[in-house]
């Protein structure tokens, strides 16, 4: 089985209900309540390859599955796959598609065949991966602009769980910062500094690093406790407090 994600971006495989299937093949329902009404639960995870040892290394699965766990519950889906079936999913499809190289791996829980906004099964699943190296902002870094489009509030299509119907907020702030060649940067109904269409922000403050709380609206990022628990490790102060939109310019 030869990987075609080097010559390709699509896999050749995919885990779609815990078969191992030809990803051209992975189809669901026009009329899926996880497609209508975006009924969907996923995690992004991100995979890395090790030359010394030949070994590719999944980033903090089990707690991006425990994440899963919780946006499963929050929008009641009935009887899904559990969080070691799913883990078993991710490896299986690293396997098929014969992935040695660094990669993104995207897992998705939804409700399929026909039903309305309100429908909590049939429940379906899915597991695919790419190749996706190092992005060259890392080093070259990136402009920012304050968006006009505000952050979801917690009481309205809550910000801390990973579902598909939260990134209509983030595509439209997308799209207004594309338009100035820039990423965004999404405030809060109060008027704070929440995240970015796809990520935590951190200031840099009198040799502090200072991020949003999570109830400022953001997602409960897996990458933004790993970076508060690597500065502490490093003897960096963190601080948790809400950001002021001016602090952004100081």
């Amino acid at each position: 089985m030869a990987n075609t994600s080097q010559n390709s971006d699509r896999p050749s495989f995919a885990i779609f209900n815990g078969k191992t299937i030809p990803f051209e093949d992975a189809k669901i329902s026009i009329m899926a309540p996880g497609l209508t009404f975006a009924v969907t639960v996923f995690e992004g995870l991100r995979g890395y390859w090790c030359m010394d040892d030949s070994q590719l290394y999944v980033f903090r699965m089990e707690d991006h599955l425990k994440r899963q766990e919780f946006s499963m519950k929050l929008i009641e889906l009935d009887d899904p796959p559990s969080s070691k079936d799913i883990a078993r999913h991710i490896m299986n499809v690293l396997h098929a598609n014969e992935m040695r190289e660094d990669c993104y791996i995207r897992t998705q829980v939804f409700v399929d065949d026909w039903g309305d906004m309100v429908a909590t099964s049939p429940v379906s699943s899915s597991v695919i991966c790419r190749a996706r190296a190092r992005v060259d902002a890392f080093q070259t870094g990136k402009d920012f602009v304050i968006v006009s489009w505000r952050r979801n509030a917690d009481d309205a299509s809550p910000p801390r769980i990973k579902v598909s119907a939260n990134y209509l907020n983030s595509r439209l702030a997308g799209l207004e910062a594309k338009r100035s060649d820039a990423n965004a940067i999404i405030l809060n109904r109060d008027g704070t500094v929440s995240e970015g269409p796809g990520g935590c922000l951190f200031l840099c403050r009198d040799e502090k690093l200072v991020t949003p709380t999570i109830n400022d609206g953001i997602l409960e990022s897996i990458t933004r406790d790993t970076l508060i628990t690597l500065a502490a490790d490093a003897g960096v102060e963190v601080q948790e407090r809400r950001i002021g939109r001016t602090e952004l310019h100081l």
